[in-house]
């Protein structure tokens, strides 16, 4: 077969693909997990009855905000991804910007404390059940995103992996975050981001070992 013949038959019946195909996909496999995820926490643990209490408080929105604002900024640096050949090299600055966000308001509210509240303010109540909760609620976001990313093109797969399991990961703490009690700043600052790193290790090597061509 001649070069010309190849490349023709090969051109037969390609279809153009749909404009925002990707990010169409990654963005409802992303709503799809956060409704499972959401259905997860009230069939397991509740929304907390005072949440419209406080709701209105600088904590509860920064308890919530930092993994949202987190969840946006992976999603965008893996729609970019998932394409070949496309650069990222200065969007990673800002995947860190929310969780540094946070521990400023860490160790402002740490050093501003008394001495004697500080081991209530690392500890809380609830840091033993803290990052498997998070991990719990990340794993609809983390199975459909993989599964989505499988019927892409990722070339790099276990950055690929990381990206999507902090996607998960960071959706999972602002979904708990609706449950959690905890609203001290170094808890946050420690636990919640712990619980959002989990994923993302379980993600790098499943992506290194599931999204290669």
């Amino acid at each position: 077969m001649k070069t010309d013949e190849l490349i023709q038959m090969l051109a037969t019946g390609v279809e153009p693909v749909a404009q925002h195909a990707n990010e169409k996909a990654l963005g409802q496999a992303l709503l799809a997990g956060a409704c499972i995820s959401l259905l997860l926490l009230i069939t397991i643990y509740g929304i907390r009855p005072d949440l419209s209490a406080v709701s209105t408080s600088f904590a509860f929105w920064m308890k919530l905000g930092v993994p949202l604002t987190s969840a946006l900024t992976a999603l965008v640096l893996l729609i970019t991804l998932s394409r070949p050949g496309k650069s990222l090299q200065a969007a990673y600055w800002l995947l860190p910007l929310p969780v540094l966000a946070l521990w400023i308001w860490a160790i402002a509210s740490w050093l501003g404390t008394e001495a004697s509240q500080h081991a209530d303010m690392v500890w809380g109540k609830t840091w033993r059940v803290c990052i498997m909760n998070i991990t719990l609620l990340a794993v609809p976001v983390g199975t459909l995103t993989l599964l989505t990313l499988r019927n892409l093109a990722p070339t790099r797969p276990a950055l690929t992996g990381a990206i999507a399991g902090w996607l998960a990961g960071s959706s999972g703490a602002s979904i708990y975050a609706l449950h959690c009690p905890e609203m001290a700043a170094p808890f946050l600052a420690i636990w919640y981001v712990l619980g959002m790193l989990v994923p993302t290790a379980i993600m790098a090597y499943v992506g290194h070992r599931s999204l290669r061509w």
